[in-house]
């Protein structure tokens, strides 16, 4: 019989371990390819206009970027002709999107993960930049499904043919993403509890860190559940608490709970420092809810149903397994594959 205090116990460790061993370090992850996307972005622009050749290469490698930002950036971009259809397919199939925070943040912790996440990367650039080689080769396009096989259909909207033009401004693009709309109480949440969503996670790194160093010291090192916040174990538990919290709440401000990158909020990112910020803060929050949720499923799973994680572990590979992850891929949005990536982790 499951009591109420073993559902508290699931309750508080999935929310303070989702905090405390995902998202500080997924927050500054984030943080950092944002603030690289900000400073580089025009001359990304510059480079891959000027480099029809490696295109597809380029692509590639703006997908496996961590976040769904390249893959955003690429379609405006394609609809003014700057880049081929094979570099949008590329860029489209290398993209690993926020779950890819999820796998550095394991490798971050734990050493073993280093390898798989290295793998995942070099598959996703191979065969994306494969494809799009392939697709630019048998000219493939939206007109030409079947490249030269088959018929051109109508396009009503065509490309504009402008790849090897200089005349336009690389911030076009960038303002061809759109701007979030000003005002209501989800705009007003996010930008003014930004703030102090970011001191929590600053603290609660300090605190991660800690906690690998204190592992690595002792191997019997456990973090206790305590909710005394005036002891180490009770306020490093109320840190991991709080900073989920305002991370749900961050998330609920959100007009999509399933995507949490758009063009608009890209377009917000690559406009300012401080909009970085706070996307960075809102794309953080959206990672920490689906692992929260990947948590609780998992911790209620094996307390319901009595099963072990090694039981657990038994149906998570074969075909079956592969077939079902293929289809969680094709769903849009990155929330079901943080799930799956965080059950892998």
């Amino acid at each position: 019989m499951v009591t109420s205090s073993e559902v508290l116990e699931v309750i508080v460790v999935s929310m303070r371990d989702a905090f405390l061993a995902v998202t500080v370090f997924v927050a500054a992850m984030v943080l950092l390819f944002s603030w690289l996307q900000y400073i580089t972005a025009g001359k990304f622009v510059d480079a891959i206009r000027a480099n029809k050749r490696w295109q597809p290469v380029i692509g590639a490698l703006m997908g496996i970027t961590p976040g769904c930002g390249g893959a955003i950036v690429m379609m405006p971009m394609y609809a003014r002709g700057y880049v081929t259809y094979g570099t949008v397919i590329a860029t489209l199939i290398a993209t690993l999107g926020d779950a890819a925070f999820v796998l550095i943040g394991a490798a971050v912790t734990d050493s073993s993960f280093i390898a798989p996440v290295i793998a995942v990367h070099l598959i996703s650039f191979v065969v994306g930049v494969t494809w799009g080689y392939l697709v630019d080769g048998l000219k493939i396009t939206p007109r030409n499904p079947l490249g030269k096989f088959g018929p051109t259909f109508k396009d009503d909207n065509p490309p504009e043919n402008n790849v090897e033009t200089d005349d336009v401004e690389a911030n076009e693009i960038i303002d061809d993403l759109g701007r979030e709309e000003e005002g209501g109480w989800r705009y007003f949440l996010l930008h003014q509890g930004y703030t102090v969503w970011w001191m929590v996670t600053g603290l609660g790194l300090i605190f991660a860190v800690l906690l690998l160093v204190w592992s690595a010291q002792d191997a019997e090192f456990n973090l206790e559940i305590n909710y005394n916040p005036f002891t180490l174990h009770g306020f490093i538990t109320w840190i991991g608490l709080l900073g989920t919290s305002l991370s749900v709440i961050l998330y609920i401000t959100q007009k999509n709970w399933i995507r949490d990158d758009t063009e608009a909020s890209i377009g917000d990112k690559l406009y300012s420092m401080r909009e970085t910020m706070i996307h960075s803060a809102s794309e953080t929050a959206f990672v920490t809810f689906w692992v929260m949720a990947a948590y609780l499923v998992f911790e209620f799973s094996m307390l319901f149903s009595g099963m072990s994680e090694a039981d657990l572990a038994r149906y998570g590979d074969g075909l079956i397994a592969v077939v079902l992850a293929a289809f969680i891929g094709l769903i849009p949005g990155c929330g079901p594959q943080i799930i799956a990536i965080t059950a892998y982790t």
